[in-house]
């Protein structure tokens, strides 16, 4: 597995931030976060915490399921992932149980952002989109940008769930086996994506997971300023997204 699914070293995380850089034009990016959801029966202990509030209400129908973080680089392929935790929770909740978290504790992840969406924190390390109302022009042109980073994640989930259509609908599979599982999963997956192996249109799987939006809370100044200088940044590089204007 650590073959083909491994973080990067210092020389290829140097090429993953020039990669980032040149299709979207934020320095130090490392990687898109995003987490998902892969349904299950419902478990015969802990049940409540398995359940699956957002996908319940949208489908009408009561859900279970446990996540899958991942981060990807530019390409789509997996560099991390944390398989397994309860559905309950929200993505700011998985972040902070995984072995990403506890490598940037150790202060492993400096000089690198991990793009996420509105379910992350804004953390020294973690670059979120802006999330009050009233946005700027600048702070439009870089929520553009974000989200767009963001779909390299949510894309490289797409084609994961598009390959194996077992994580498509509800599994049988033990919940136990299912980190196993799920894990050969991403690996295979990473192979396919070195190989350049193109997915067939009709396996082409939009994922849908409800953002948990999360407060800002207690932000460092630090964090504040660090996102606001990349904003100007992409302004006066004329790198912003475009939509707004």
């Amino acid at each position: 597995m650590e073959k083909y699914l491994r973080w990067p070293d210092e020389e290829t995380m140097k090429k993953t931030k020039e990669d980032f850089e040149g299709i979207f034009g934020i320095p130090n990016v490392g990687g898109a976060m995003y987490t998902t959801h892969i349904p299950i029966i419902a478990p015969k202990v802990n049940v409540a915490m398995y359940y699956n509030k957002k996908h319940t209400e949208r489908n009408q129908k009561t859900s279970y399921s446990i996540t899958v973080q991942g981060v990807v680089n530019s390409k789509g392929v997996f560099t991390d992932v944390c398989i397994g935790w309860p559905g309950s929770m929200g993505d700011n909740r998985v972040l902070e149980k995984s072995a990403l978290y506890e490598r940037a504790k150790r202060g492993n992840l400096k000089n690198i952002w991990i793009v996420g969406n509105s379910g992350y924190p804004l953390m020294d390390w973690v670059l979120v989109p802006y999330k009050h109302k009233n946005l700027t022009w600048t702070q439009h042109g870089f929520n553009e940008r974000i989200e767009e980073i963001e779909r390299v994640g949510k894309a490289a989930f797409g084609r994961l769930k598009g390959r194996w259509g077992c994580l498509q609908k509800r599994t049988e599979i033990k919940l136990q086996d299912l980190p196993i599982v799920l894990g050969a999963c991403c690996v295979l997956h990473n192979i396919c994506e070195i190989m350049n192996e193109e997915i067939d249109d009709e396996w082409r799987f939009e994922v849908f997971d409800d953002e948990m939006v999360v407060e800002d809370g207690v932000c460092s100044l630090d964090c504040l300023h660090a996102r606001d200088q990349i904003a100007h940044y992409l302004l006066h590089h004329g790198r912003a997204g475009t939509g707004f204007f």
